[in-house]
């Protein structure tokens, strides 16, 4: 069976090679891949330098990944001292986005991926979540792959079907949340602080959107429950390929 092409957006950062140091380079961590790999997945990268019409004609399924903030003007609010953004990077994802829920594309939406997704349709950001028992400030490399904290999913959900339960224990490496829930998106999923913490579409669109990183709970028991959600994903993008084969993309 021909495995559906998932394409998986960049974050362009800074990093030191034999050629030099501080070289630009379009980069994403091999845990992206692995679980899409895992369901039946081919994988994509995607830098924001492609042109989102001709990258949604060949692709059957978007993964927008995790990274910087979103910048803030995007949503009506101001920038904040110290942080680093990337402005062609949130255009590129947020055609993307727009793209492809027009064409119905099935979409997985990591953190970054959520938050760039609810400015896309016409929502909101908490800039800044308050800091409490289930949301810390930014820790230490090791502590922040540590953190974890209870959720719970809305009854009748997507994603409390997928996982079979509506009580989970997720992880948390984000600073930034969703404030006022985009038009055609409801939330689904909560942290006991009130954060939101999953988004789905309001119509039949395959759009899972999480807070928490699902790809980096690689622990072997951790990384079982959360497969569910990469299988689904897969799924429906290995329909949608079905339902425009090969020889169709590129001319849609």
């Amino acid at each position: 069976m021909t495995r559906p092409f998932i394409g998986i957006t960049t974050w362009r950062r800074f990093i030191d090679t034999d050629l030099g140091a501080g070289r630009a380079a379009h980069t994403l961590g091999t845990e992206y891949a692995a679980p899409i790999e895992a369901a039946g997945g081919a994988v994509v990268l995607l830098p924001p330098t492609a042109s989102v019409d001709e990258v949604l004609d060949r692709l059957d399924g978007l993964v927008l990944s995790g990274g910087e903030d979103v910048h803030p003007s995007r949503y009506g609010a101001e920038p904040q001292e110290g942080k680093n953004y990337d402005p062609s990077r949130d255009g590129f994802e947020i055609e993307l986005a727009l793209g492809a829920r027009r064409r119905g594309v099935p979409v997985l939406a990591i953190c970054r991926g959520l938050q760039v997704s609810n400015i896309a349709f016409g929502g909101s950001l908490v800039i800044d979540i308050p800091t409490t028992e289930h949301h810390q400030p930014v820790r230490a490399a090791d502590q922040q792959l540590a953190a974890r904290h209870p959720i719970v999913l809305a009854d009748g959900s997507r994603l409390a079907a997928l996982y079979g339960t509506r009580e989970r224990i997720v992880n948390t490496i984000h600073h930034q949340s969703i404030d006022i829930p985009a038009p055609g998106v409801h939330s689904v999923a909560w942290a006991p602080d009130g954060i939101v913490e999953a988004v789905e579409s309001d119509d039949d669109w395959p759009f899972w959107a999480v807070q928490w990183h699902p790809e980096k709970m690689i622990d072997p028991d951790e990384a079982a429950e959360e497969m569910p959600l990469f299988t689904a994903f897969v799924s429906a993008a290995r329909e949608r390929a079905a339902e425009h084969p090969a020889a169709e993309k590129g001319t849609r």
